[in-house]
Parts: C-alpha cells; sequence; structure tokens
C-alpha cells in the first residue's frame, strides 16, 4: 500500500472550503490508486476526509494498512485522534458511513449537513 501526496485536490474533493489548509493524497494498492484524501491539521487532531474510488474486499485490505500509516502520520504530529469527514452531495446521509468507518476503528459516528451559498458580485 502507498499513500502519495498530490500537488492537487482530486475532484471529489474539490469542494472542501480553505483548500490552502489542506495536503492532499491518493492512495494506491498492487490494482492502482483506490482512494483519495485529504488531511488538514487541528491543535489535537488530523481532519480526514476520503473518497473511495473502488470497493472490494482487496480495498479493505489496502485501507487498513495505510490507515495505519495515517495514525503513525497523526502520532508524529502529535495528535490524539483523527476525525473523519465524508462530503455527501445531496440532503440524504449515506447510510453505509456508520459502519464503513466502523471496519477501521472509528466511534463517535454524527451527522455534519452544510450547505453552499455561493456569493458572486
Amino acid at each position: 500500500m502507498t499513500i502519495a501526496a498530490e500537488a492537487v485536490a482530486h475532484p471529489f474533493l474539490s469542494c472542501l472550503p480553505d483548500p490552502s489548509r489542506l495536503r492532499h493524497f491518493s492512495l494506491f494498492d498492487a490494482a492502482g490508486p483506490y482512494a483519495a484524501a485529504a488531511l488538514a491539521e487541528h491543535p489535537d487532531a488530523l481532519e480526514l476526509h476520503l473518497v473511495v474510488l473502488r470497493f472490494g474486499p482487496a480495498t479493505v485490505r489496502a485501507l487498513r494498512a495505510d490507515m495505519e500509516e495515517l495514525k503513525r502520520m497523526a502520532r508524529d504530529l502529535g495528535k490524539s485522534r483523527i476525525v473523519g469527514l465524508r462530503v455527501e452531495p445531496g440532503p440524504e446521509a449515506d447510510q453505509r458511513w456508520p459502519k464503513f468507518t466502523r471496519l477501521f476503528g472509528f466511534t463517535g459516528q454524527r451527522v455534519l449537513q452544510a450547505a453552499e451559498l455561493i456569493l458572486t458580485e
């Protein structure tokens, strides 16, 4: 498994606010890229945005290994936790999110809704 830094956001993550605070990554396994991530530092946490590009048992195994690397990165930065966030277009929450995050040890799932108002001149 490989986590590679990227200069720009994956298109699925380009809607995140304040891109200057984010570092972007691609996650690869033997079959190629399987996910895109964006990370931001907070005083006690590493904020993780993750988009999985393909699914299946091999992807879950790769993500388990890469989560260990992300945990190491967070610890090296002195963080006590990783907070996973998901941007889901539309007004409905993804019902698979709690089950998916629990696979990797996340707890305390919550629903956070946001809306965007684009300002024009």
